[in-house]
């Protein structure tokens, strides 16, 4: 097909504390930061420390490319370093082919490690088992093995003895030992550590401190909360102990679409909904869970976790970490397991300006896309291209929204954030549509449509099925501006359009943007 269209720049704004800025952080500029340390997802955070460098990973799912690096000198203030594949070749449902997709699947709760001069990540992919990307530089290239098994929600540990050991599982804890070339796990050394019923639960982190062992975990039943486990052998016997409860940083829990779920199919338009309203007093698995601790090089500790943030969708916080009778507590003195949402920044030897973990804005004049953006699933790389400052997307057929292969997306941004894009559909032939989505489980989008050699603005919601079309007609010699501004702590979002970039004019309803278990991720800029 040589139908296309062209994508003239990406402005993304975020309202924010501070005025100045064009995007969150978490830096408060007076010796303070609050949490969340970004306002849009990065879940299942992991964390090391190599001299005086911090490098977290994160779960990327089915986007494209994937498994994501973040490097900081403060814990506070982050930037983008690399990802560790552009692409996973694992079968049609990574490309949207042949009927297959990979919503909610992919990359989950990866863990980074450091040793002996190399960088490691291990994380399991859905039905491929787990994977060990390998560097001697944190910003790449790194190097993919495949080393299969049902190893999954693991954390790895490189002890004393050279020997290397993955725990792994949900509630009943096992260990098995990884072959030092990482062709595979040692035979016969496969086992349980920690019986079901311990209260242990998943994405584990295990690391050795002063010789003890200690595992820590997220148990979502009957709350979400942190658990730890320590032993003074690998094997055991562990005893257990809660080291965040209840912590929600003031976030109720989210709208909530009830029916869409890992394993459900892709919702058809028209299909019914059931989407449940936000409520105070159930905290739900929204309480802050999921992650690691590491150590300062003056002894402190700190901790990150994540907490589900509304459409946001799963966003990570920082945590003073208090160490009492031998347990990493998250929390302050006599405050043990709550977490601030304001407070002191690490002590760190090392003056860091504010700045935020990516440069979202992109007007396309680089040679490759900023790091910022992740594509739907793989995308069909001889159907898109950068020349001379205009992103063209060549059309692809496509059932709906959420089968379009091609499909650009950035992660949704709070508390309030607006994204617009200079579109030129002069290229659009009839049927095709283009334009700007939010990427979500109910989607919506604001598109230009030629039909019968017209060019129409059409805007629609799945969730109530609705389509609108706009009064006004664009040209095919003008470019024509599409926003969405979206308020993701409550949920909810609105589209508008113009003709000649200054006064826009809102379509339709407001669209509501609820999170689901379906793409398992908060809502996307597309």
């Amino acid at each position: 097909m040589k139908n296309i269209v062209l994508l003239l720049l990406m402005n993304i704004s975020i309202l924010c504390p501070l005025a100045a800025q064009m995007s969150w952080t978490a830096d408060n500029g007076n010796g303070t930061f609050t949490n969340p340390l970004f306002y849009d997802e990065f879940s299942d955070p992991d964390i090391i420390r190599v001299g005086e460098d911090f490098y977290m990973a994160g779960t990327t799912m089915h986007c494209m490319p994937g498994l994501v690096v973040l490097h900081s000198k403060d814990l506070v203030n982050w930037k983008f370093l690399s990802y560790a594949f552009n692409r996973l070749d694992m079968g049609d449902e990574f490309r949207l082919a042949n009927g297959k997709e990979a919503y909610g699947q992919g990359v989950w709760a990866p863990c980074i490690r450091y040793h002996e001069g190399k960088f490691y990540i291990f994380s399991n992919i859905n039905g491929h088992g787990m994977q060990v990307f390998i560097s001697d530089n944190p910003a790449g290239p790194w190097e993919h093995k495949n080393m299969g098994g049902n190893i999954y929600d693991l954390s790895v540990l490189f002890d004393d003895n050279d020997k290397i050991y993955a725990v792994y599982k949900y509630d009943e804890v096992k260990m098995i030992e990884i072959k030092p070339d990482f062709s595979g796990y040692v035979e016969g050394s496969e086992r349980v550590i920690i019986p079901a019923g311990n209260a242990m639960g998943e994405g584990h982190h295990i690391y050795k401190i002063k010789g003890k062992y200690y595992i820590i975990s997220a148990d979502y039943s009957p709350m979400g909360r942190m658990q730890c486990a320590r032993a003074d052998k690998i094997e055991g016997p562990y005893e257990t102990a809660a080291i965040s409860v209840k912590e929600t940083l003031g976030t109720e829990r989210v709208h909530w679409t009830g029916n869409v779920g890992l394993g459900s199919s892709i919702p058809e338009m028209g299909f019914k909904f059931k989407i449940s309203k936000p409520f105070k007093d159930n905290m739900g698995c929204a309480t802050l869970h999921q992650g690691g601790i590491v150590d300062l090089p003056n002894g402190d500790w700190w901790g990150v976790s994540m907490l589900d943030f509304r459409a946001v969708g799963r966003t990570t916080c920082l945590s003073p970490v208090t160490w009492e009778d031998g347990w990493p507590y998250f929390g302050l003195p006599g405050n043990l397991g709550r977490s601030p949402r304001t407070w002191i920044k690490p002590a760190v030897n090392v003056k860091v300006e504010p700045h935020a973990p990516y440069q979202r804005n992109d007007n396309f004049n680089g040679k490759t896309l900023l790091p910022v953006w992740q594509w739907n699933h793989e995308p069909d790389h001889s159907k898109w291209s950068l020349t001379k400052g205009k992103l063209r997307l060549y059309t692809l057929p496509a059932k709906d929204f959420l089968r379009a292969k091609n499909t650009l997306t950035q992660r949704g941004i709070g508390p309030i954030s607006s994204a617009t894009v200079t579109l030129d559909a002069s290229h659009l032939k009839d049927g095709d549509i283009a334009g700007i989505g939010l990427l979500n489980i109910p989607y919506a989008w604001l598109g230009i449509s030629r039909i019968n050699k017209n060019l129409i603005i059409r805007w629609y919601d799945q969730a109530n099925d609705k389509w609108m079309e706009a009064s006004s007609k664009p040209s095919s010699s003008q470019p024509v501006y599409l926003r969405i501004t979206g308020n993701f702590d409550e949920d909810t979002a609105w589209f508008s359009y113009s003709l000649d970039g200054k006064t826009f004019t809102n379509i339709g309803d407001s669209v509501l943007m609820p999170y689901q278990l379906k793409t398992f991720q908060g809502t996307r800029y597309a």
